[in-house]
C-alpha cells in the first residue's frame, strides 16, 4: 500500500511529461534525496497494478510513463475520508490487530490525515481504553501498543468489532453470531491478510468478513454450487487462492462447518477486487466507478433519500461489484441464504434495485438474479443506517498553505473557534493534495493561504490572521453551500409525473362543504391503496385545530397529514372544484384546487413537491391549473417534471 506522499508523488509525476530530478522531488515534498529514492523504488514494485513505466535517467531524473491503452493512471487503493470517531475506531481495530507497534506516521498514512491529527486521535484513544482498565504505551522508535490484562484487551476488542459491525453494515445475517463469534471471523481474516502482507483497503477487509458471514450461513444451511474447472484452475494458481484456504480452514474449525471448494474460489475473487488489481475480464469502455455512482443516484432519487454523498458506498458497491460482475460473467451463481429476509426487509429498497440496475446489466451484459440483488441491497441497507444515525451535515474543507505548517495551524485554530460547521479535514502543503485526493475525501471547498488554481474543488484564500474581509469570504462560501445542498435534492425522489398519473386527477368536481370537498380529493388515493380512509379525518382535524394554513395559494390548497396511515413513500392526488369551496381564508378563497400529499418517508416528496410549486409561483401556469382542463393539468406537470430549470 503506497503511502500519502508516495501517492502524492505518483501523481506529481504523472502530470509532468519530462523527467524530474531526485533533488526537485527532495525539495519540493520535503525529505531527503535518499526517502525519495526509497519512495520511487516503492512505486515501481507496483507498477503493473499501476500500468506504469518508470524510466530513470542518472543525470535528468525520473520521468512516469502510462502503458498504452491505459487512460490514467490506476489507483492502487480507493481512499475512504474518516470522520474524527471513525478515525478512533480505525486506530482501536489497528492497535489490537497489529502484531508490532505502530508508529503515528503508519497510521496517519493509513487514515490520509496528517502525523498532528492521529497524534491527538491517540489521545480520545487513550480515553477509550482507560474504560476497558487498558493503556496506551509508546515503545521508544517503534510506535504504539496496547497494553493491559488479557481478559480486558479480549473485552475491549470484542466490544469495538461489534460496535464496528452494528455501525458499519445492515444487521440482517449479524445477529446470530455472538460478539466472541464475530470477533473469531474478523480475527482470522485480519490475522492471514496481515501473515501474507496481502494489502486491501478497508472497505475491502469489511465487505470481505460480511462476505465471509452469509458464506457461514451458506454452509450451514449447506448450500452448494458448481464453479467451472478451467475458472477454478486459473484462481487457484493466484497468491489470493492459498489465503482464502487458510481463512476457511481457520473458520472450518471455529464454527465446525465444512465448506465447499467453491467458497475459496468466491473469496478469492473477492480478494482480487478488494485489491483492486486490474479486471481479469474483458473492461468495457465505460468506468465502474462512474456507473456505480450513476446507479446510486438513479436508486436515492427512486427511495428518496440523499445517498449520493455517502462516498463510502460508492467505494463499498465498486469493490463488491468487480468480482460480482466477473461471477456473472462466467454463470456463476452465487447464492444468497439471507435473500428471503433481505428481499421481505427492504421490499422498496430491492424494487428501486431492481428497477434501476439496468445500467450495470447494460454496460457489462449480465444478468443481476434476486440474489445478487440482494448483496445489493445490503450495501444501499447499510449506506442508509449511516445516514439515519449521521452527524448533521458539516462543510468538508482542507487548509493549504506553502508547508503545510505554521500559517495554515494558525488558521486552522481561528477557524474551529469561529466556524463550528466547517469539518477541516486537515491542513497540507499545496503538494500534498492531489485532485484525486479531494474527490476520494469528498472536500467541498479549499481554503488557502497562498494562490492555488488547477483543482476542480472551489478554493478560496484567505489571510492567516482571518480579517474581516476574509470572514466575508467564508461567510459567503458556506451560504452558497446550503444553496447547493438544497438544490441537490431536486434529484432526490420521484417527480411530479410520477406522483399524480393520469387517474389521480379529477377535474370539475361539485360539493357542497370544505370537508366534502376533503373527503372526495382523499378518496382518489383512498381507492388504490395508497391511504388509510382516516387520512381524510386527520386533515379535517388539523383544519379544525390551527385554521386554514394549508392554503397555500390564490384558490390553491395543499392538504397533508402524519406518516401514519399513509401505505406508500409518497403519492399525490389534484382535484379541481368547478364553484370553489370556502376553506376560511381571508384571502385566497374560495378554493379551487385541492392537492392532497401523502408521504411516508422524509425528503422523498421534495422532488416532486419543488415541481408542484414552479406551477404555483408561475402566474400563467397557476391560472391553467385553477381553470381545470384535465389535459392541460397533465401537459404542466409534464413539463416541470421533464425541465429541470423550471418554468
Amino acid at each position: 500500500m503506497l503511502s500519502k506522499r508516495q501517492r502524492n508523488i505518483l501523481s506529481y509525476l504523472s502530470s509532468e511529461k519530462g523527467f524530474v530530478t531526485i533533488s526537485e522531488l527532495a525539495s519540493l515534498f520535503q525529505v531527503t534525496e535518499r526517502t525519495i529514492q526509497y519512495d520511487l523504488e516503492f512505486i515501481e514494485s507496483f507498477k503493473s497494478e499501476l500500468n506504469i513505466d518508470v524510466e530513470r535517467n542518472k543525470s535528468l531524473g525520473v520521468k512516469l510513463s502510462q502503458k498504452e491503452n491505459d487512460n490514467e493512471v490506476s489507483n492502487v487503493e480507493l481512499d475512504i475520508h474518516y470522520s474524527k470517531n471513525e478515525r478512533k475506531e480505525q486506530i482501536i481495530l489497528r492497535l489490537f490487530e497489529s502484531s508490532s507497534p505502530i508508529s503515528s506516521q503508519s497510521l496517519a498514512d493509513i487514515l490520509n490525515v496528517s502525523r498532528r491529527t492521529v497524534v491527538d486521535d491517540l489521545k480520545s484513544v487513550q480515553h477509550w481504553l482507560e474504560e476497558y482498565t487498558l493503556v496506551l504505551e509508546y515503545k521508544k522508535n517503534k510506535g504504539f501498543v496496547i497494553e493491559g490484562n488479557e481478559k480486558y484487551l479480549r473485552e475491549a476488542y470484542a466490544n469495538v468489532v461489534n460496535e464496528y459491525f452494528r455501525k458499519s453494515t445492515a444487521q440482517i445475517g449479524i445477529e446470530i453470531f455472538s460478539e466472541d463469534e464475530l470477533e473469531k471471523i474478523r480475527r482470522a481474516v485480519i490475522t492471514t491478510i496481515n501473515d501474507q502482507d496481502f494489502q486491501l483497503v478497508q472497505v475491502g477487509i469489511d465487505g470481505l468478513i460480511y462476505h465471509i458471514i452469509i458464506a457461514i450461513h451458506r454452509a450451514k444451511k449447506q448450500f452448494v454450487f458448481d464453479i467451472p474447472d478451467e475458472e477454478y484452475e486459473r484462481l487457484s494458481k493466484t497468491d489470493a487462492f492459498n489465503i482464502a484456504i487458510q481463512i476457511t480452514a481457520e473458520l472450518e474449525k471455529v464454527f465446525n462447518i465444512a465448506f465447499p471448494k467453491s467458497e475459496a474460489a468466491f473469496i478469492t475473487l473477492h480478494l482480487l477486487g478488494a485489491r483492486v488489481n486490474k479486471f481479469h475480464q474483458e473492461q468495457t469502455q465505460q468506468n465502474l466507478s462512474n456507473l456505480a455512482s450513476l446507479f446510486i443516484q438513479k436508486v436515492s432519487a427512486q427511495i428518496g433519500m440523499p445517498l449520493i454523498h455517502d462516498h463510502k458506498l460508492l467505494t463499498g458497491l465498486v469493490t463488491h461489484l468487480q468480482p460480482a460482475i466477473h461471477r456473472m460473467s462466467f454463470d456463476m451463481t452465487h447464492s444468497n441464504p439471507l435473500k428471503e429476509e433481505i428481499l421481505k426487509e427492504y421490499s422498496e429498497l430491492v424494487l428501486a434495485i431492481k428497477q434501476q440496475v439496468g445500467i450495470l446489466e447494460e454496460a457489462y451484459q449480465v444478468t443481476f438474479n434476486e440474489d445478487e440483488v440482494a448483496y445489493l441491497a445490503l450495501h444501499f441497507a447499510s449506506s442508509i443506517e449511516r445516514l439515519s444515525n449521521e452527524e448533521p451535515t458539516q462543510i468538508k474543507v482542507i487548509l493549504l498553505c506553502g508547508s503545510g505548517v505554521g500559517t495554515s495551524q494558525l488558521l486552522k485554530s481561528r477557524i474551529e473557534n469561529i466556524y463550528p460547521e466547517l469539518e477541516i479535514l486537515d491542513a497540507f502543503s499545496i503538494y500534498d493534495i492531489s485532485e484525486s485526493f479531494l474527490k476520494s475525501h469528498g472536500v467541498d471547498y479549499i481554503i488557502s493561504t497562498v494562490p492555488v488554481d488547477g483543482f476542480s474543488v472551489p478554493t478560496i484564500e484567505v489571510s492567516p490572521f482571518l480579517m474581516k474581509e476574509d470572514r466575508s469570504k467564508i461567510n459567503q462560501m458556506i451560504n452558497d453551500y446550503r444553496e447547493r445542498y438544497i438544490s441537490s435534492f431536486k434529484t432526490v425522489g420521484p417527480s411530479l409525473e410520477n406522483v399524480i398519473p393520469e387517474n389521480h386527477i379529477q377535474t370539475h368536481v361539485k360539493v357542497s362543504s370544505r370537508d366534502e370537498a376533503i373527503k372526495t380529493s382523499v378518496q382518489t388515493l383512498v381507492d388504490v391503496g395508497h391511504v388509510n380512509e382516516q387520512y381524510g379525518d386527520e386533515i379535517i382535524d388539523h383544519l379544525d385545530k390551527f385554521g386554514p394554513y394549508m392554503v397555500i395559494g390564490p384558490h390553491i390548497a395543499l392538504l397533508h397529514s402524519n406518516f401514519e396511515n399513509v401505505n406508500v413513500p409518497v403519492s399525490m392526488s389534484i382535484a379541481h372544484f368547478e364553484n370553489g369551496v370556502e376553506f376560511g381564508h381571508d384571502r385566497f378563497d374560495p378554493v379551487k384546487v385541492v392537492v392532497i400529499l401523502a408521504t411516508s418517508q422524509p425528503q422523498i416528496h421534495l422532488n416532486a413537491l419543488g415541481q408542484l410549486s414552479r406551477i404555483i409561483m408561475n402566474e400563467e401556469y397557476r391560472n391553467e391549473l385553477i381553470a381545470g382542463q384535465k389535459e392541460t393539468i397533465l401537459q404542466l406537470i409534464k413539463t416541470v417534471s421533464q425541465n429541470e430549470e423550471g418554468v
